[in-house]
């Protein structure tokens, strides 16, 4: 095969005017790049945080009996007693980290139930004061997670006279409204 080889002649200005061109494609491109990256990660971040706080209700039974029963918690005489078994099986080099981690896990979980009674009693009073529908959210999301018995999607249904669908997307409303109250700025879907 035979190439040819051409040459293009062009001036200064054409070659600068190229090269600007293609450093603003490029630019362009990199910054939609950029852009794209960041909103697929601030989705993961609010899936991530619609997922937490998923998981911090179905698990709020658990974690409520958990601090109502945590033995470091007690308030009676042993209390102390029990601080000072803790403190010196912590001396042991190697069951201190497991000690340790273990104290500070049901302190933790003391303080998110905490946190999350707050924020429920903050999304009743809210929900309160809007609409019908809202009250029922917050009423399905108590139904459903927090009270004592829980009920199944059909109760729920047949209780508010509503279809599962309706109380499938309560549920998710509801569930995006009290993750901006669990996480703050953070767990709002910003688009």
């Amino acid at each position: 095969m035979d190439t040819e080889k051409q040459f293009v002649v062009m001036s200064k200005k054409d070659v600068e005017e190229m090269i600007q061109q293609a450093a603003v494609a490029g630019a362009q491109v990199a910054s939609d790049t950029m852009l794209v990256a960041q909103r697929r990660a601030e989705k993961e971040r609010i899936d991530r945080r619609l997922h937490n706080t998923e998981l911090l209700l179905r698990n709020y039974r658990t974690l409520k009996a958990s601090c109502e029963n945590a033995v470091y918690e007690s308030r009676d005489s042993k209390r102390e007693e029990v601080t000072e078994i803790l403190e010196d099986i912590m001396e042991m080099k190697d069951d201190k980290v497991i000690v340790e981690s273990i104290r500070t896990s049901a302190k933790r979980t003391a303080l998110m139930v905490q946190h999350i009674d707050k924020m429920l009693d903050v999304y009743r009073i809210y929900c309160s004061k809007i609409s019908d529908r809202d009250k029922r959210r917050y009423k399905i999301i108590k139904d459903l997670y927090i009270s004592k018995k829980p009920m199944k999607i059909d109760e729920i249904s047949k209780k508010y006279s509503v279809s599962k669908v309706t109380v499938y997307e309560d549920i998710k409303i509801a569930k995006e409204r009290l993750s901006s109250l669990f996480f703050g700025i953070d767990g709002l879907r910003i688009f």
